[in-house]
């Protein structure tokens, strides 16, 4: 792919996510780096993403199971992470399904899927499918107890294996099939839990027991066992609990400490030390017996733990939802991520400021100066998962996003990234903004457009308080003002104009048969609407009043994202890849070859950037 003609350059892939991270293709050649079959090369980071489980295998090899990504393999204690897919199922725009369950018996590694059941003979370098398990059935947990594998489903119950997989018997568990959301084991006892509470099936009986009428009804979501004790997490009622057992449930304790104040999701043991890892307030540890409880968060900046590993006394990794991995080598006391390579994470917006390209990330919010060699957090005073970003814009050389934040009540606003120390400085908040999912601004007037209540305005350094523009019931989902005219997209296909920024809009593609406007682009006096469906890219030379389609060569692709790069075009669509517009044969030609959901495009230094 090294044929350079004017405005088609070789392409440098750069993610293997489900929503990309960080993708480059190369706009130029580039001595820094060679690009791969799909003529994408990925960027060093931004790192991380949901983490679904763990697995520590023989001779310090760690597993990861993700969501959208696969699973993971680090041999180096976490420094560094390498994705092991080969068989895997992927899916074009959508990734990897999601990997809840990791587990081994004997030379066999065993993964549970979304999908169905995986298996490796050659420590995961290969995958592949267990033929004789169910086709299509996610799979939620797998325990190995003496010669029997136990595999937990979300739809069909249990399910064993006596004969290492060659054949598959349904566990009798007398209620009919359950959704099973937990499965472990203490002792030669396998335990299961549900939404409907605890299960119990002793290595002589045949039927699952439902244990304990405490829990018959409430959601289950984590267990550990520490000799003969079982710890159990989950929702009694509309309230995160924590309970232990010292014989195996047929009575509990309750030991929910006041600080936790979010439902347990990983539980995890080392010798008489049992550490909780919460949805919201991150990790917790006991060291007698679950009596007492710690909070152990200094430096992890991701709250939302959703798994929890104990290699020994001192080291504990802890997987996120949104921030990847972190690992503590003091028994919790401090904690570090530990994400290289990992490539996990959604970017839901990129920006290039002069020569700084920056990303959003759902609660994480990036910037990189050297064209995405290294990645940097931008600065704010928050607490971690206080804040939701969603959308970025542009305007007269700074950077504004949208953003949700939590604490210490939901409200919406916009904030400012100060050029001089990267720190993001509150603009506006108040709860009319909550769910802003776009941005346009015109000198000191920022319109936002705002989950199903339409468009909103506010004029900078003004009071705190801002005007509902109209087209309220709407769900905006794209913005634009050119000469005075502000242009708004909904995720009903509907496109309006205010002329001359009054509070009054009319309907200009009434025959456009699409879906969601994705993005509104002048370039010069042409203005282009993009569509998750129908028939894609639109186009209109006279301000909105006629429209025609320009969609030959995107084969039928959901447009996501439009960028301009001076007269140039691109779009990036839902599994197809990333287009560019070539006027002289009016139609779209694709970059190189990347079969995921680009969700945003921007160009530095000749190099197309796709998140």
């Amino acid at each position: 792919m090294k044929e350079q003609t004017r405005g088609m350059f070789p392409v440098l892939w750069v993610a293997a996510a489900m929503l990309c991270i960080g993708l480059v293709p190369q706009l130029r050649a580039d001595e820094r780096t060679e690009p791969n079959e799909s003529g994408w090369v990925q960027t060093n980071g931004p790192y991380g993403g949901e983490i679904l489980t763990f697995y520590a295998a023989p001779k310090g090899v760690i597993f990861a199971g993700t969501e959208g990504a696969g699973i993971f393999r680090s041999t180096d204690r976490g420094n560094s992470w390498t994705p092991v897919n080969t068989g895997l199922h992927y899916e074009p725009g959508e990734g990897f399904t999601g990997v809840p369950a990791l587990v081994q018996k004997g030379g066999t590694l065993y993964a549970g899927t979304r999908r169905t059941l995986y298996a490796s003979t050659d420590g995961g370098n290969t995958w592949h499918r267990v033929s004789n398990f169910q086709k299509h059935e996610s799979i939620s947990g797998i325990v190995v107890i003496g010669d029997r594998i136990y595999v937990g489903t979300l739809n069909t119950g249990i399910w064993y294996s006596d004969d290492d997989g060659d054949s598959w018997q349904q566990v009798n568990d007398g209620f009919g099939p359950m959704s099973i959301r937990e499965l472990s084991s203490i002792g030669t006892t396998l335990v299961a839990g549900t939404k409907g509470g605890v299960f119990r099936k002793r290595v002589d009986e045949d039927e699952l027991t439902a244990i304990n009428d405490d829990f018959i009804g409430h959601q289950v979501d984590s267990f550990a066992a520490m000799g003969n004790l079982l710890y159990v997490g989950g929702y009694i009622g509309n309230k995160a609990e924590l309970f232990k057992s010292n014989d195996e449930g047929d009575s509990w304790i309750r030991i929910t400490p006041k600080e936790m104040r979010h439902t347990v999701e990983a539980l995890a043991v080392f010798g008489a030390t049992l550490y909780a890892g919460t949805y919201g307030s991150g990790v917790f540890r006991s060291d007698d017996n679950g009596d007492t409880w710690t909070a152990v968060n200094d430096g992890l900046t991701d709250r939302t733990v959703s798994t929890l590993l104990v290699v020994n006394e001192d080291t504990v990794f802890a997987g996120t939802l949104v921030g990847g991995i972190f690992r503590t080598m003091d028994g919790g006391d401090s904690w570090m991520a530990v994400n290289t390579g990992l490539t996990n994470t959604s970017i839901g917006g990129l920006a290039v400021i002069g020569k700084t390209i920056y990303a959003g990330m759902s609660e994480r919010f990036v910037y990189s100066v050297n064209g995405g060699e290294s990645w940097l957090p931008a600065k704010f005073s928050s607490r971690p998962n206080e804040y939701l970003f969603s959308t970025l814009s542009v305007s007269d050389g700074e950077l504004y996003t949208g953003a949700i934040k939590f604490a210490p009540r939901a409200v919406g606003g916009v904030f400012r990234l100060d050029n001089e120390s990267n720190a993001l400085v509150q603009v506006i908040v108040n709860r009319d903004l909550t769910g802003i999912q776009c941005l346009e601004i015109v000198g000191q007037t920022i319109y936002m457009g705002i989950q199903q209540d339409g468009v909103f305005q506010w004029e900078k350094d003004s009071a705190p308080w801002t005007t509902n523009f109209g087209l309220k019931g709407h769900r905006i989902t794209a913005l634009s003002v050119k000469g005075g005219n502000i242009y708004a997209g909904t995720n009903s296909g509907e496109i309006y104009r205010s002329v001359r920024a009054v509070k009054q809009w009319r309907l200009i593609n009434p025959n456009m048969e699409v879906g969601s406007i994705s993005g509104l682009k002048w370039v010069g006096s042409t203005l282009y609407a993009t569509s998750w469906d129908g028939e894609g890219v639109f186009r209109s030379i006279d301000g909105g009043d006629s429209w025609t389609s320009i969609s030959d060569g995107l084969g039928g692709a959901a447009v996501i994202t439009i960028a301009i790069n001076g007269t140039d075009i691109y779009v990036g669509t839902f599994g197809k890849g990333v287009f560019r517009w070539m006027e002289d044969k009016q139609s779209w030609k694709p970059i190189g070859s990347l079969p995921r959901q680009v969700t945003s495009l921007v160009v530095l230094d000749g190099f197309l950037y796709a998140g």
